[in-house]
């Protein structure tokens, strides 16, 4: 008998009675990934909004259900990313399509999707050598931070839209402020047990060095779009 990490029921075969969820559940690794990222050109799932309220409510802590097999309630990493960034880099668009923005601006908001589809990777990185544990993988570090960046992406649309009546220093304020303390929250709660110093040190430095290369990432995609 296998107990489904889902709801608890006990069965014996490959699927829950109960649930429907697969009862071995394995540990993710890149190769699982990879697997997502074709599956979420396919296939749209449900869990979206469930989702998206539970990284609002309890970041950090959905993505350690997630990953310690409780999955059929929540959308997929890639499919909620690709959702999420492709409705941001929309509204953007629309918010800021006749305003007179600065060229690293305007390409901010024409391809934010493209930016931040580059720039995943490197986030994990950045929370794979910072909070390096034996038991945490990349590709767990990568689920961690593909649906941050997937709830911050739906969040950044309310933030932008006071730019019709807000000067843009204040909407980058705003912005910024929101990403870091939505990072920090969420690395508390999924690193909970940690002395609190030490991941907040840790989320800040991470956040600054995503940051920095962001902005390079950014500039470097700017130049081969430009030219």
């Amino acid at each position: 008998m296998i107990i489904c990490q889902n709801c608890g029921y006990e069965a014996d075969k490959k699927y829950c009675a109960n649930c429907g969820q697969i009862l071995e559940i394995k540990r993710i690794n890149l190769p699982h990934l990879l697997h997502e990222v074709a599956h979420t050109f396919m296939h749209l799932e449900k869990g979206f909004l469930y989702t998206l309220k539970e990284l609002a409510r309890h970041p950090g802590t959905m993505q350690k259900k997630y990953l310690s097999g409780e999955r059929l309630r929540f959308q997929k990493p890639f499919p909620l990313f690709a959702i999420s960034t492709t409705f941001a880099a929309l509204a953007l668009y629309l918010i800021y399509k006749n305003s007179a923005s600065s060229v690293e601006d305007d390409f901010y908001h024409h391809y934010y999707f493209l930016v931040q589809s580059i720039m995943l990777p490197v986030y994990a990185f950045f929370t794979y050598i910072f909070f390096f544990r034996p038991n945490l993988f990349y590709a767990e570090a990568l689920v961690l931070n593909v649906y941050m960046v997937g709830f911050m992406s739906v969040f950044i649309i309310p933030i932008n839209l006071l730019s019709f009546v807000l000067p843009n220093g204040t909407i980058s304020l705003c912005e910024i402020a929101f990403l870091l303390s939505y990072n920090v929250w969420t690395y508390l709660n999924f690193f909970k047990g940690k002395a609190i110093w030490w991941v907040v040190f840790k989320s800040v430095a991470s956040i600054v060095g995503s940051y920095l290369l962001f902005n390079v990432a950014s500039r470097q995609v700017m130049h081969w779009f430009i030219h």
